[in-house]
């Protein structure tokens, strides 16, 4: 017969286990804003360009956006003039804001089948990325949602660079994180690259500290 002594220890060990199995659900959905529940939307005005052209800055701690499921807000000023895809690579910089909520690229703007439609590469402060299109204004993920990532470095004030390419060939995207590969995926849409533009994008969460601390992402296109 065990003694009560190993017999509570054997308890003990086994409620340890148990929670750190859990853990990462948690973590996951502590550390994440969905993209998808947030109302998506054209908002160029909150992206300023500098002086030189270089660096765009998105800023805001308006108090209207913290709606039921917060905001995912985007600007689109680079075109893409060639039959070819041209290769995009951006350093984002979150400076301040809830690190849950993500911000990253999006690309490939344009009508097809008579809706609105783009792609997009974002990631967050915690670490992790997802790759997603929004097609009438509804973001909704292509490669099997948020995924953590050791090649994101984390927290405020930290540099990343999002880079994305095409394969002519295979006709998929390749995505670099930090000059990383991270990942490939292709897109069922029929898109054409000339005339189709690319630019920024930042999600408010519902419950950011506004007014007194603003969610503020810097972009340079490299």
């Amino acid at each position: 017969m065990m003694k009560p002594e190993k017999l509570i220890i054997r308890l003990i060990s086994l409620a340890v286990l148990a929670s750190c199995e859990l853990t990462p659900f948690e973590e996951d959905e502590k550390s994440i804003v969905k993209p998808e529940q947030t109302t998506v939307q054209e908002t160029s005005s909150l992206f300023v360009q500098d002086e030189d052209n270089k660096v765009f800055t998105f800023e805001t701690n308006d108090t209207s956006y913290l709606g039921a499921n917060g905001y995912t807000l985007w600007t689109v000023p680079n075109a893409n003039t060639s039959e070819s895809f041209n290769p995009i690579a951006v350093e984002a910089v979150k400076e301040s804001g809830r690190t849950e909520a993500g911000f990253g690229i999006v690309f490939c703007e344009q009508e097809t089948g008579g809706r609105p439609f783009m792609l997009a590469v974002l990631i967050n402060a915690n670490g992790y990325y997802t790759v997603g299109k929004v097609c009438d204004g509804v973001f909704g993920h292509i490669n099997d949602g948020w995924k953590n990532s050791n090649y994101i470095n984390r927290g405020h004030g930290i540099k990343n660079t999002i880079a994305v390419a095409y394969d002519a060939g295979t006709k998929n995207f390749l995505l670099k994180i930090n000059g990383y590969e991270t990942t490939s995926f292709t897109v069922s849409e029929q898109i054409a690259f000339k005339g189709s533009r690319s630019g920024f994008a930042v999600v408010i969460a519902d419950n950011e500290n506004f007014p007194g601390k603003p969610v503020r992402v810097t972009f340079e296109n490299k």
